[in-house]
């Protein structure tokens, strides 16, 4: 457990509480990362969490090129708008009818 905090949407949330996104530049999200995990790791800034999934400066700038970014989000929020929607609304498959 740590007591760090970042801003989101002007807001403080303990670190505790943020799930970093990776995203296209289309919205889509192409990885998610919770930021603390005791003992593991602690992914406080954007470049934490590039730093998480690409390990070597070469990875960082192809994904960097590629317009991938790196999102906090509150655990609330990925709830209720990302879980098991990670494709944005250009990509997302019509739900079956």
């Amino acid at each position: 457990m740590t007591d760090k905090t970042i801003t989101i949407d002007g807001q403080p949330v303990p670190l505790d509480d943020v799930i970093w996104l990776g995203r296209r530049p289309c919205g889509c999200v192409v990885s998610g990362v919770v930021a603390v995990v005791a003992d593991e790791w602690e992914l406080a800034t954007a470049d934490d969490a590039n730093r998480h999934f690409h390990h070597t400066d070469g990875e960082r700038r192809r994904a960097t090129a590629a317009g991938l970014t790196f999102e906090p989000v509150t655990g609330l929020r990925y709830r209720t708008e990302f879980a098991g929607r990670w494709h944005c609304t250009v990509h997302a498959r019509p739900a079956a009818g």
